[in-house]
């Protein structure tokens, strides 16, 4: 299950509870005490969400405590969609003043019938959740009012030269910019950055030990920061390393006396190994204490952020660390893999080696954990079934996933549910941002608290950053840029978006009721038994077509009224490039729908009045339906 994609329904559904468009409608047609209750319900879930999730792989009761959960919070968000659609419609009767709208509507329907009938399904899901709120005093859940961190393990400053591979060039690039006293500031930074599993610690550690290094710094540092950037915390770990021994019960005021003579007047080398922090304040408060030292003393940091490279250094410049090349890839695994002279009596290994190497697409981490795990497996088969075991499961063994995790671990959980539905798009697709951030805003993944900020901006910040901290990469396309995942960060979307979101394999017959969010490739198409089979995913929200502006296969309107009708809850469907010849009236049944793709459906000539009514439809792509000559005259009622 995607625990971040519930943590993002349950935050929508908590913020929505405390909107005053809900508590004006609430008041209004005697329900806001239920809705407050709901509220409060939701909110005592949300606060030990984080301690089930961490508990429900060693307890199966905890496991099957968040299924139950999960499937109620999706229907609670439903129940919400619908009574702030009936709000809308209603207010839709005249102007703009609430009060006035409704009991415009309530003297030509009957008032009383829709106030039961709303507040007792609000007040059975309240009950529904109350009941699982319950159950969790069986867990003694813990509640985290504060997103607890990943804890990685303390680095070190030394590494074997020969356990470095295929990293000269880069080592060199650093050298020459410690090496470098042709600088304004006193002391400068110069970052690392790349995704988990690259080698920056090692890279670090390489340099750190060159005699060169050594020769031209009077004092070296190695710190690892990890993910608590707490001033105090950093300095004592600091004047450590410089004297070999930790300040005992020394107040801030003291510290910083105390590491400023350490290195006032001195030439030093620092490094501040795996830095998470992307508070440039924090950041500036520590660097001015570091700032006495002599000129071309420099700071080494080490992080997957661009954004920590960007408010750490006044350069634009920085070393970003690529995957190693074919050839060292090899060499690392052969080294790993392989006890002395076996590559050499059995070439099928080293066959099957060179395809494992392929799939680790060039990182260290990925290389050594499977060599590692194969060193003691000397058959084919055994190495065989380790090949296709990567090639079918998409997770690289136990040795790499974790550590990639722990970029995602540390995302504040809103990029977690973001970074969790980019799963849908297959490896190697060239992600629009556009798109991707309008697909985010119809699931109610992206939220604001200020009414002026559109939803497309709090959007475009939310990709920046997980662009800035490596999840996505740029690609330059002949229409424009582009965005992708690195295959082992795609395993990782793959990995943590569990059943809840499904890319469809041939035959379809991974869908399941579990299933919330699918995508459809090229190479599937969507026919007739792969309709059958998705039917199974009765509470599906998203159904995608991950595929270019190309026509494949095609979409009858009894096909397509069989996607209406079977997915009410649907809030994105994309049917682009299906050859669609009539767009069914039954599409205003979908009135969850918020997003909507039918372009390159050069057929479709008209659109039925019905898709006027679809009062949450944010975004409707038409692009190339060179046929389609006008739009439902009361369309335009859905802009104004």
């Amino acid at each position: 299950m995607a625990e971040a994609i519930l943590f993002g329904l349950a935050r929508k559904m908590i913020e929505n509870l405390g909107s005053q468009t809900f508590q004006e409608f609430g008041s209004l047609w005697g329900v806001e005490g239920e809705l407050e209750k709901l509220k409060d319900t939701v909110s005592t879930i949300h606060a030990v969400l984080q301690d089930a999730v961490e508990q429900q792989n060693h307890n199966h009761q905890v496991k099957h405590w968040l299924e139950k959960l999960n499937d109620a919070v999706y229907d609670a968000d439903d129940l919400l969609s619908e009574f702030s659609t009936e709000a809308t419609r209603r207010s839709m009767v005249s102007g703009n003043k609430v009060a006035k709208e409704v009991r415009t509507c309530f003297s030509c329907s009957n008032p009383l019938a829709f106030r039961y009938k709303m507040s007792r399904k609000i007040k059975a899901m309240r009950q529904k959740l109350n009941a699982i709120a319950e159950d969790k005093k069986n867990f003694h859940l813990k509640e985290y009012h504060v997103e607890p961190k990943a804890v990685r393990e303390p680095t070190h400053s030394f590494v074997r030269e020969e356990e470095v591979i295929g990293r000269e060039e880069e080592k060199k690039a650093i050298i020459e910019l410690l090496l470098d006293s042709n600088v304004e500031e006193n002391v400068s930074v110069i970052p690392i950055v790349g995704i988990g599993g690259l080698g920056k610690t090692t890279l670090a550690q390489y340099v750190y030990n060159d005699e060169k290094v050594k020769n031209n710094f009077e004092l070296k540092m190695w710190v690892c920061v990890s993910d608590v950037f707490e001033l105090k915390s950093i300095i004592e770990k600091i004047i450590k390393s410089a004297i070999g021994d930790a300040p005992r019960n020394l107040e801030m005021d003291q510290l910083q006396i105390q590491l400023r003579e350490k290195i006032d007047r001195k030439k030093y080398l620092l490094v501040l190994d795996d830095i998470w922090n992307e508070d440039r304040e924090k950041w500036l408060n520590l660097k001015n204490i570091l700032m006495d030292g002599l000129k071309g003393s420099k700071i080494v940091i080490t992080t997957r952020s661009k954004l920590v490279a960007k408010i750490t250094h006044t350069d634009s410049s920085y070393i970003n660390l690529k995957g190693l090349s074919k050839e060292q890839s090899w060499f690392l695994f052969e080294k790993v893999a392989f006890s002395k002279g076996q590559v050499t009596n059995n070439p099928t290994l080293r066959e099957i080696g060179l395809e494992i190497v392929k799939i680790c697409q060039g990182v260290p981490l990925a290389i050594k954990s499977i060599g590692h795990m194969l060193y003691c497996k000397e058959t084919t088969f055994e190495w065989l079934f380790v090949k296709n075991n990567l090639l079918e499961n998409v997770t690289l063994g136990n040795g790499i996933l974790p550590i990639l995790k722990l970029s995602y671990d540390h995302l504040p959980s809103h990029l977690k549910s973001c970074f969790t539905y980019c799963s849908l798009f297959p490896k190697d697709y060239e992600m629009d941002k556009e798109t991707i951030i309008q697909l985010w805003i119809a699931q109610g993944l992206i939220q604001s608290s200020n009414r002026n900020q559109q939803l497309e901006d709090v959007g475009e910040v939310y990709f920046k950053d997980l662009l800035w901290r490596s999840f996505f990469e740029e690609v330059e396309t002949y229409e424009g840029l582009r965005y992708k995942m690195h295959d082992l960060i795609h395993d990782l979307a793959v990995s943590v978006g569990g059943d809840e979101c499904k890319l469809i394999g041939f035959g379809g017959k991974n869908i399941n009721e579990k299933n919330h969010h699918i995508s459809c490739p090229l190479s599937i198409g969507l026919s007739t038994e792969t309709l059958r089979l998705l039917v199974k995913a009765v509470k599906l929200r998203t159904f995608l077509l991950t595929c270019d502006k190309h026509e494949f296969g095609g979409l009858e309107e009894s096909m397509f009224n069989t996607i209406i009708l079977s997915f009410k809850s649907l809030r994105a469907l994309d049917l682009h490039g299906l050859r669609i010849t009539k767009v069914p009236n039954s599409i205003g049944n979908l009135i969850h729908i918020k997003y909507l793709d039918l372009s390159f459906n050069e057929k479709i000539e008209t659109l039925p009045a019905s898709i006027t009514t679809l009062l949450n439809l944010q975004t409707l792509k038409l692009c190339s339906c060179e046929r389609l000559k006008e739009l439902p005259i009361d369309i335009r009622k859905m802009v104004e």
